[in-house]
């Protein structure tokens, strides 16, 4: 069962947000409304960029390893997050998004 504080937050194979909680909103100093259609790379530094492409990648693979990421704020403020990703396949096997939970990581670095 998922804490109440954690973010859900779904996107499909585009990046693309489809759902985003309350919670994952509230992380990201943003709406969840807000959040809808745009990608997940949006809430990224440029800097991350190369690393997040990587992790997605990994996701289309099948990787469910968890990991600790830093997240661009609405406001620009940097959050950093513990994200467990579940790749989401359709029936033919194929990649179509990623369903993930993220929690503020205790130690912002």
């Amino acid at each position: 069962m998922t804490n109440q504080t954690e973010g859900v937050w779904i996107i499909d194979a585009d990046a693309r947000t489809l759902y985003a909680n309350a919670s994952m909103a509230s992380i990201l100093r943003t709406t969840s409304a807000a959040m809808l259609g745009k990608t997940s790379f949006n809430y990224l530094f440029p800097e991350d960029m190369g690393a997040a492409q990587k992790l997605f990648e990994g996701k289309q693979k099948g990787d469910p390893s968890p990991f600790h990421f830093r997240l661009r704020c609405e406001d620009g403020s940097a959050v950093w997050v513990d994200v467990l990703g579940t790749p989401m396949r359709n029936a033919q096997g194929e990649f179509i998004g990623i369903v993930g939970t993220f929690s503020v990581s205790p130690n912002q670095r």
